[in-house]
């Protein structure tokens, strides 16, 4: 038994002494047949070897972990352990199998049983320090998938989600060059895999995948490859040492200050380079503590401030993907760091040892001056800044940097920069029609949209997906919520079972579930509205364990040509922004503004 399952062991079997046996959390359970099994015959499970209860059986392995159980208990104990410590012995001891085979849009059977590929994925370098009994959990989970020769896989800059292994025939990795042209870039063959990127990360393909002869994928979604992340230390350190290589990779070959070095020089300074991610709010530089390190942005946002009178603290700039700090303080050989880093969003940066750099310099003499000049461009502004007194409040007018510092500040500071699509109602314009959510309940079933949220001066952020880049709640393991492979995040009625894991993970409060048994709005209705029971009615159904409710977000009208809530707009107040697009051009005229 690994570490991590005798540590998941040890957590159920403590749970169970600690339970009371109230039930609570079977009937907070969104699943159906929660109904037919007692919180009594789990525990029971716990301590058997091999669970032998069939309805036990049949309720671990639909349960999805969402974990709504864990807030209903009165012990504050958390069932979730304790159900997947015996879905874990279940699938121990799923019997052998033929596999089904996806081809085209049609299933067959593979000719694979489930051992056979278990045998098969063990070969493959990356899986092979998990446990086979790890690897057959996984392939439950996973799809095979015969290719023709020269059918495509999956397209460049689309969002695939799943980590691909190739166990016969080879693919080829292509990508549209300026011109229009399509060049090979690489040729995958057996045992060969891609994909990682995007499971680790939600980045899209950066490659077009087409076999090259008949070929046989196997592909492993999201939410499988992070539980075997968690089940199988190996397996992880191996996923992380890999993303970690491969993200300074793109990093190097990206044109960032690092393109302008000699490629051996590069792949010197990458050689003792840590990539570290950042959460939001978290601090990689104070102000007063001496530097010794450089640090290059791989991705996300960094607020740079120091602290003024009374405690306060003034944001000077912001970094960004491609921008360098920490350097300029080791060169002048400062003592104390003129300003604090903070990552706004989640960001990864990649930290150069001081020491390291030096030697690189050494080495490479003309890498100080482009190191230098990568360095002050980012950090010039900051430093510059460091230096003025902060403004009188109600001073400075309304030029551009005022406008660039509240901006980024809207964009950075609420979160909105990491969405993509963020709808925006101008309220000097808005006249309360309410037709934007008429259209959207015409054109759903139901409303997806509350003109409630953020409020920024004259401009309100409803509450309406963002469709973020990096988005926590794809993490559904019966996926009920996807990424289409256009960008779009969407429910899957079909496939979602209402439990609200999403609607919490969410950070934005952007997914709301919505009670499939509430009647359509009548005479009745309408008139305990206007003696205020409506809602409390409403809110007495959404509080019931039993409700039959489903995930609803905004899908920017995918698979319709326009935006409903956009284009029902009778005044133009509705519109949406990109805000990755806003802080570019805000940054080249703030950057103009400066050398003016």
């Amino acid at each position: 038994m690994s570490d991590s399952r005798e540590a998941l062991a040890a957590r159920a079997e403590a749970d169970v002494m600690a339970c009371i046996g109230c039930n609570d959390c079977m009937l907070a359970c969104p699943l159906p047949n929660a109904k037919l099994v007692t919180i009594a015959e789990i525990n029971a499970a716990v301590h058997l070897p091999v669970v032998t209860n069939p309805r036990v059986a049949e309720f671990v392995m639909a349960c999805t972990q969402c974990r709504q159980c864990v807030p209903a208990c009165p012990s504050d104990l958390s069932r979730a352990d304790m159900v997947l410590y015996n879905k874990l012995k279940v699938e121990d001891r799923v019997p052998n199998y033929t596999l089904m085979l996806q081809v085209g849009a049609q299933v067959r059977p593979s000719g694979w049983t489930l051992d056979d590929l278990a045998a098969r994925v063990a070969e493959v370098p990356l899986f092979a320090k998990a446990a086979r009994t790890d690897l057959r959990a996984l392939l439950l989970k996973a799809t095979l998938r015969q290719l023709a020769q020269n059918e495509v896989l999956c397209k460049e800059s689309s969002f695939y989600d799943r980590l691909c292994i190739i166990l016969s025939g080879s693919l080829d990795q292509s990508m549209r060059v300026p011109g229009g042209a399509q060049v090979s870039i690489l040729v995958l063959g057996e045992s060969s895999f891609f994909g990682e990127m995007a499971v680790m990360a939600d980045q899209p393909e950066p490659y077009t995948v087409r076999a090259l002869v008949p070929s046989l994928v196997l592909e492993i979604p999201k939410a499988a490859v992070h539980r075997l992340m968690t089940t199988s230390k190996d397996f992880k350190a191996t996923m992380d040492e890999l993303y970690r290589r491969r993200a300074l990779w793109t990093y190097a070959r990206s044109p960032t200050v690092l393109s302008a070095l000699p490629e051996q020089a590069v792949t010197d300074i990458l050689d003792k380079a840590e990539l570290r991610t950042l959460k939001s709010g978290e601090t990689i530089l104070r102000e007063g503590a001496r530097p010794t390190d450089a640090y290059l942005v791989r991705s996300g946002f960094l607020r740079v401030f120091r602290n003024v009178e009374n405690g306060k603290e003034r944001a000077l700039v912001y970094f960004r993907e491609g921008d360098m700090f920490g350097l300029t303080g080791l060169l002048m050989g400062e003592r104390h760091s003129p300003f604090s880093v903070q990552a706004t969003t989640r960001a990864e940066v990649i930290r150069i040892p001081g020491a390291h750099l030096f030697e690189i310099i050494g080495r490479y003499p003309q890498a100080r001056q482009v190191l230098e000049g990568g360095a002050q461009t980012a950090e010039r502004v900051a430093r510059e800044n460091t230096f003025m007194p902060a403004p009188p409040p109600g001073q400075g007018g309304p030029k551009a940097a005022t406008a660039f510092a509240m901006s980024a500040e809207v964009l950075l500071e609420k979160g909105l920069a990491t969405g993509t699509e963020v709808l925006v109602v101008d309220q000097t314009k808005c006249v309360n029609c309410q037709n934007c959510i008429d259209a959207c309940g015409r054109r759903h079933k139901y409303s997806r949209l509350a003109l409630q949220g953020l409020q920024v001066e004259n401009y309100l952020f409803p509450a309406s997906c963002r469709h973020c880049e990096d988005p926590v709640c794809l993490l559904c393991s019966v996926n009920g919520i996807v990424r289409l492979p256009s960008g779009e995040i969407t429910i899957v009625e079909d496939n979602c079972i209402g439990c609200g894991a999403c609607a919490e993970r969410c950070p934005y409060g952007n997914i709301r579930m919505h009670n499939l048994d509430t009647p359509q709005e009548g005479f009745l209705l309408r008139l305990m509205g206007m003696f205020g029971l409506r809602a409390r009615k409403a809110a007495e159904e959404e509080l019931k364990p039993s409700a039959n409710r489903v995930a609803v977000k905004c899908d920017l009208c995918a698979g319709y040509p326009d935006y409903a809530c956009v284009t029902a707009c009778p005044v133009g107040a509705a519109f949406r922004i990109d805000p990755m697009k806003s802080l570019e051009s805000q940054n080249l005229a703030y950057s103009q503004l400066r050398r003016a």
